[in-house]
């Protein structure tokens, strides 16, 4: 998988808000709306420190690492139990960090991008 770019920052909720409304204006005003590429925000430093914990970030590596075929081989590989290591996971893939692939009916292959590229916007 090629790079993947993820800007991630911190802003209140007034300002999200605000960006939406302005958003929906311009598209009830007919105004052609340009994309903004993948962005995450937290409302504070704190919420982005629960979000990406050492946990989180240790399966990112392992399945950059290790490629695992399934969540299940990843919470083998992680040590952990696989309903927390799919918690974790489905959280990411969410987030846009981490990609889940269908694999032969139920399994799901968890992929990660060769390179994440975080910008933190404050």
């Amino acid at each position: 998988m090629k790079a993947k770019k993820l800007k991630i920052g911190i802003r209140s909720t007034d300002d999200v808000l605000k960006e939406a409304a302005e958003t929906m204006k311009r598209v009830a005003a007919g105004r052609k709306v340009r994309p903004k590429g993948h962005r995450l925000f937290f409302t504070s430093p704190e919420a982005l420190r629960r979000f990406l914990t050492p946990k989180r970030l240790e399966l990112i590596r392992l399945v950059r690492k290790h490629r695992p075929r399934s969540i299940n081989e990843l919470a083998t590989l992680a040590r952990r139990d696989f309903k927390r290591v799919y918690e974790d996971i489905r959280s990411l893939a969410e987030a846009g960090l981490v990609e889940l692939a269908n694999d032969k009916g139920r399994k799901k292959t968890p992929r990660v991008a060769d390179e994440l590229r975080l910008e933190i916007v404050v």
